[in-house]
């Protein structure tokens, strides 16, 4: 892979005609400008003003306004979503609600697309279009689609402003909603320092956006074209006929797709941006910060919540800092865009702080509104008997569920109580493991702690997870989901691994930096470990608030602080330590019985997995030897395990026989 940095930006020598073609942009822009919007764009570079000059011409706006990111900007977005039905004022001063259309509420995959040239190979889990067909049929649905409308650019530090892996974004959208939700998510710019910012890195990111043709709901109307193509060769991407933030709001998911290909074109084994929330723990005076990826729906949020210093929810951009030869990670958002089904006082209190307190800026959507306040599935407190939703007008009496499953709030990071102020360090935190899970219902112990690091790239790479109401269409069923991330990675999965790869080897990093691995399954279901009562219902072995326990072991396991126990597939925890660690942070007990549940091996599932996931990736291109060597070892291991002990192993019987065979 090339490792040299491939400037995206290229400047035509200075001649009178590109002087002339430089005007003529400028001219038909501020035209469409007051004098306000012209005095904050005259400062902008001519690379960064030709897409918006692209953009505008295309999709026809009546109006510009280039926002700032200043107070007096972001009030008019306020204002604007308001006056033209994209949200709704609720009770409490600064809370409002969106609604998506019904058939609008989740990441479009059938229609999310990578527009490539023939000769650039995409993930094989991934969409591709011919670059120049995707890119002529996305354009004629762009065709004056913003007619009689206002564009609204706006120019974004995706992670804290100054941070060498921060990218620049532009964004263009008719959505205030759209507009008003990246004000809360991410850092805003002024056009002067993001075009200073461009300049010194050589590239940036573009984003194309209309929620098209509205309904008298002021719902998208035209979903037939809903279009979320990206072009991965110049880093653009098209969002249209679109409103459910995940399909609209570029900065996130799009871009974390173009933060992921510009690494493997240009930063090789130096950086990973990865589906992973950030937080930390303190432990004797030490903050062990933890970089997490599970599939979104998986409680991902909810983890990240347990931590005592919370940097961020959903996003890292991971690098090494040669200076100090440690592994850190910035979030390139400030701002939280959770999934609000089952938020309550009992598991979430820090996040139902923040919704309910004066002083926040929060945007919920697709829940149900009842006189101005907001409800929604698993509050933990009694629903109206009628109220509005995201399908119009509900009532209880018609048996429908209150709010959708991918409802969800915005808000910013700053209003809860476990912000941890080095968010904003353009150096960000020091990572000391990464966590993969999913939502496994059989298989993985709840807790396992990868042999090196090579185990760790594998415990990513064979994730498997329950489809979740993110994705339209979704059904419950179990699907491939490596490093939870493989919605969001271009390149093909060999190339992806490879990277992994070499930046673990990278010799950058110092001795003793490299962080630790852990895959982490809180979905283990009854039925997978114990045969029911008659008539009991299926569900958790354990508990939401159990995450503070597992979290919690994985520091200590990663300080050595705690002895754990060898298994072929990686270190599973002591119960003595879990049994205190439950006491001291839950207040409950913990039964033997419980933890042999988790923590046994069920060796036909785990056969079972290893031979699905070699079977799986040998259909990968490029895929590095070593790779399989811990597949086979772990297959090679678990059977000699069968043979001795039997198809379940619970972790005394590997001590009693590790203590029986091998000598002092």
């Amino acid at each position: 892979m090339p490792s040299t940095t491939r400037k995206n930006i290229k400047n035509p020598p200075f001649t009178s005609d590109t002087l002339l073609r430089q005007e003529m942009m400028r001219t038909y822009l501020t035209g469409l400008m007051n004098s306000s919007n012209q005095d904050k764009f005259c400062c902008l570079s001519p690379e960064v003003m030709e897409p918006i000059y692209n953009g505008s011409t295309r999709m026809n706006p009546a109006t510009i306004f280039i926002n700032s990111g200043s107070e007096e900007d972001i009030q008019y977005i306020r204002e604007q979503a308001i006056k033209r039905g994209e949200e709704v004022s609720l009770a409490m001063t600064g809370h409002t609600c969106h609604f998506d259309g019904p058939n609008d509420q989740g990441r479009d995959t059938a229609n999310t697309k990578y527009l490539a040239y023939d000769s650039t190979e995409i993930s094989s889990l991934q969409k591709k279009e011919v670059h120049r067909s995707g890119i002529i049929e996305v354009r004629n649905i762009m065709d004056n689609i913003m007619n009689k409308r206002e564009m609204i650019v706006s120019f974004i530090s995706r992670g804290p402003v100054g941070s060498p892996v921060a990218d620049p974004t532009l964004q263009m959208t008719d959505s205030f909603y759209v507009t008003h939700s990246e004000y809360i998510l991410y850092r805003m710019m002024r056009p002067a320092a993001f075009s200073k910012d461009v300049a010194a890195k050589g590239y940036f990111f573009v984003n194309f956006h209309s929620s098209g043709e509205l309904t008298p709901e002021r719902v998208s109307a035209n979903l037939h074209n809903r279009r979320i193509y990206m072009d991965v060769e110049r880093f653009r991407s098209y969002s249209m006929n679109a409103q459910y933030a995940g399909n609209s709001i570029a900065p996130k998911k799009i871009n974390h797709r173009f933060a992921n290909m510009n690494n493997l074109r240009n930063y090789f084994g130096k950086r990973l941006d990865e589906h992973m929330f950030i937080t930390g723990f303190q432990i004797q005076g030490e903050i062990i910060y933890f970089a997490g990826a599970y599939p979104s729906g998986c409680g991902k949020t909810g983890t990240a919540m347990t931590g005592s210093h919370l940097i961020g929810d959903d996003l890292a951009k991971i690098f090494i800092d040669v200076e100090s030869g440690e592994v850190r990670a910035v979030n390139p958002e400030k701002g939280m865009f959770g999934i609000i089904e089952g938020v309550n006082e009992k598991d979430d209190p820090e996040t139902m702080k923040i919704l309910r307190e004066e002083g926040n800026e929060v945007i919920f959507s697709n829940i149900l509104i009842h006189e101005k306040k907001p409800f929604w599935v698993g509050m933990g407190e009694p629903l109206p008997l009628n109220g509005r939703n995201f399908e119009g007008d509900w009532s209880k009496e018609d048996g429908k569920p209150a709010s959708h499953k991918n409802g969800r709030f915005t808000v910013e990071l700053n209003g809860l109580e476990n912000f941890d102020l080095e968010t904003e360090n353009p150096n960000g935190v020091k990572i000391s493991a990464f966590l993969f899970g999913g939502r496994d219902y059989t298989t993985m112990p709840t807790v396992i702690k990868a042999h090196n690091w090579m185990n760790t790239i594998v415990h990513g790479a064979i994730i498997r997870s329950a489809t979740t109401a993110t994705e339209i269409g979704a059904d419950g069923s179990e699907k491939r989901s490596p490093f939870a991330n493989e919605a969001f990675f271009p390149g093909p999965l060999g190339q992806y691994i490879k990277h992994y790869e070499a930046f673990g080897e990278n010799p950058d990093i110092a001795e003793g930096n490299l962080p630790s691995g852990f895959q982490v399954n809180y979905w283990l279901h009854k039925s997978a470990r114990r045969t029911l009562a008659p008539g009991e219902e299926d569900g958790l072995l354990g508990e939401k608030q159990d995450t503070k326990v597992w979290m919690r072991i994985m520091a200590l396991m990663h300080q050595g602080k705690v002895e754990t126990i060898w298994t072929p597939i990686g270190h599973v925890p002591k119960y003595r330590d879990l049994k205190r660690l439950f006491s001291e942070i839950l207040g409950k007990e913990y039964p033997k019985t419980t933890y042999n549940m988790q923590f046994s091996l069920y060796i036909d599932n785990l056969l079972n997995r290893v031979s699905m996931s070699i079977n799986e990736f040998a259909e990968e291109k490029g895929m590095p030897d070593d790779f399989f060597h811990v597949l086979d070892t772990w297959r090679r291991d678990l059977s000699a395990l069968k043979s001795i002990i039997g198809p379940v192993v619970r972790p005394d019987q590997i001590i009693e026989y590790v203590t029986a065979n091998i000598p002092e």
